[in-house]
């Protein structure tokens, strides 16, 4: 071209050509959409943009009806059970369904166009799994060619001179640049392969959620940590406490898969809604009359009994005043005592040395109601009033003919029990998506959202397979036939439930009862009885974690309020242990949960 007045407006020529030509490009590209898998990168802004509106109108329906529920915490309610629930807000109908309506209609304006894209979205899945060939694709871009070359005749004809030429080299710049589509069509697809499981939210406002959720998990740990202060007076607390953790990439997984890029101020009452789905936790009051019965030789200590006093006249024996006892001898001072005729806590006739006084059980009575193991005979009634209750060790005396003694204390027992169930925080997210959602949560979940800095990846819960009844030992950690023979024993009860105070196959495990069975079982010559986590931990040599080995024992503390271990497993290595949770399965011990509370490791003999 040589520089002159005329230039310019040959550019504006070759200007309008080239938008021209362009413009009918586009168009026909738009129209190959379905069968040219690079027509995905010439459309996609358009797509993105509808896309994007779409998840805006589906995020402001779900956040107006979220609106109608407020999170609040119940400690006590109907039954003795404590849950965690909703109430309802003071917002109106009326109001609510005023911004419905607005919703719907802006929902309309889209929903034409929405459809139309659906084929088009159809043939971009199917090119991406392969469905339509290199060849076929090929074939369609040269019809866009072959297009483009006809109207470019058209134009040459219609337009002689330097008008005709500049459009003629617009043509080809384009013809160019649709034969170089198909390269960047890849680049672009593995870009946008990138962008598609990449989490778009900020940094500030993933941290939030998370937080957010963890604050709540952390009041959950608070409130059952309290709760022999919050529910005091009962003899006993009993305790089945799930582990308080989760995932926090599935949390983040979940709600951009619902909302696309999103803040925490949209999602924060979903929040709470999901951690109340997650966790259950229930306070049930329990009232038991439990009996025990033991041997105890001659000479050997009952231990610290509740003695009371009584004499032969109508006020201490009513209708029986007078007369001989319930063995039919006559009741002598500092020789009688009677025993409760339907708890009895020694056999009749036994010889029970108190108080530097040997005694025969000679009579019964009504008193194991309130507390009394021995009633004590007197001569007088006053006598009898002045003794009260008092509280004496007692001993098996050695006149005792056959050396021992058949023990039975009853006492009854009012106890609390608490129960935390987490229901698996993946099972709840799934439990609240469509088929196209559980796709994307599972796109970014297999990729961390591309951002694996969020989270230590390496202490995520978890890590046993499905439900944590799938991993597998490493081959090295079997060369160890003690180990081995322990896990064969141990797998055998994957997946059965806990149950408190649980030591065998026929009644259920709980967490020591399970590890308890399997070291007196697995062949390896052991023997600890039935032990307590704390117990267990008496039988063990203390081991440091880094020369902690698969067969070791892990335990844990202040899981829930007890003093020494709460809790214990069996370590199998890889920061993995088997554990009766609930249920039995494997757990990875590198979780925050874990590790806030782990108490060490030991190693039996």
């Amino acid at each position: 071209m040589v520089h002159g007045a005329g230039v310019g407006i040959s550019k504006k020529a070759a200007s309008a050509a080239s938008h021209s030509v362009s413009a009918y490009a586009h168009g026909k590209v738009h129209e190959a959409e379905q069968d040219n898998s690079a027509a995905e990168g010439a459309h996609r802004a358009e797509v993105m943009a509808e896309h994007s509106l779409r998840n805006a109108m589906r995020t402001s329906r779900r956040m107006v009806q979220r609106k109608l529920s407020r999170w609040r915490e119940s400690p006590e309610g109907e039954g003795m059970k404590s849950r965690l629930q909703f109430e309802a807000s003071q917002e109106t109908a009326e109001s609510v369904g005023k911004q419905l309506a607005e919703t719907e209609q802006a929902g309309k304006t889209i929903q034409k166009k929405f459809w139309q894209k659906q084929r088009i979205k159809k043939s971009y899945q199917a090119a991406k799994r392969g469905e339509k060939t290199t060849a076929e694709a090929a074939k369609a871009t040269q019809s866009v060619f072959d297009k483009i070359k006809s109207k470019a005749a058209s134009v040459l004809k219609n337009n002689k001179g330097i008008f005709g030429a500049v459009a003629v080299i617009g043509l080809l710049f384009l013809m160019l640049s649709a034969g170089l589509s198909s390269c960047s069509a890849m680049v672009e697809g593995a870009s946008s392969s990138i962008i598609g499981s990449t989490y778009p939210s900020t940094d500030e406002d993933i941290y939030a959620t998370e937080n957010a959720y963890a604050a709540l998990e952390a009041a959950l740990n608070r409130q059952i940590n309290n709760m022999e202060s919050t529910h005091p007076g009962y003899d006993e607390y009993w305790y089945q406490v799930d582990e308080i953790s989760h995932n926090p990439y599935h949390l983040i997984s979940y709600f951009t898969a619902k909302y696309g890029e999103f803040t925490y101020q949209q999602v924060k009452d979903e929040v709470e809604e999901i951690s109340r789905e997650q966790y259950s936790l229930y306070v049930d009051e329990v009232n038991d009359t439990i009996t025990e019965t033991k041997t105890v030789r001659v000479g050997e200590s009952l231990g610290q009994v509740v003695t009371s006093g009584y004499c032969n006249c109508s006020i201490c024996c009513g209708s029986w005043s007078g007369g001989p006892t319930a063995s039919g001898a006559y009741p002598t001072a500092n020789h009688t005592i009677a025993v409760d005729a339907a708890n009895p806590f020694v056999p009749m006739g036994t010889k029970v040395v108190m108080n530097g006084v040997e005694y025969v059980v000679e009579d019964t009575g009504a008193f194991a109601r309130y507390g009394v193991q021995f009633d004590v005979y007197y001569d007088s009634h006053s006598a009898a009033s002045a003794h009260g209750h008092k509280t004496w060790e007692a001993f098996i005396a050695d006149d005792n003919g056959n050396q021992e003694v058949e023990v039975t204390t009853t006492e009854e027992i009012n106890r609390l029990e608490v129960k935390l169930a987490n229901h698996n925080l993946d099972t709840v997210l799934r439990s609240r998506m469509d088929e196209n959602e559980e796709k994307r949560y599972d796109l970014y979940n297999g990729t961390y959202g591309n951002r694996n800095y969020l989270f230590d990846v390496g202490s995520l819960p978890g890590g046993g397979g499905a439900d944590g009844y799938g991993y597998e030992i490493p081959s090295e950690a079997l060369s160890d036939e003690k180990f081995a023979r322990m896990i064969h024993e141990a797998e055998k009860y994957l997946g059965r439930p806990y149950v408190w105070g649980g030591a065998s196959p026929s009644t259920g495990f709980d967490c020591s009862g399970f590890v308890s069975w399997v070291i007196n079982n697995c062949g390896n010559g052991w023997n600890v009885g039935r032990q307590t986590a704390e117990g267990l931990r008496g039988c063990c040599a203390y081991v440091s974690p880094a020369q902690a080995k698969p067969g070791d024992l892990i335990f844990f503390e202040k899981t829930y309020p007890t003093a020494g271990a709460s809790h214990v497993g069996i370590y199998v290595g890889n920061n993995m242990m088997i554990h009766c949770g609930d249920p039995i399965q494997y757990t990875n011990i590198s979780s925050p949960y874990w590790q806030q509370h782990l108490l060490g490791f030991g190693r039996l003999p």
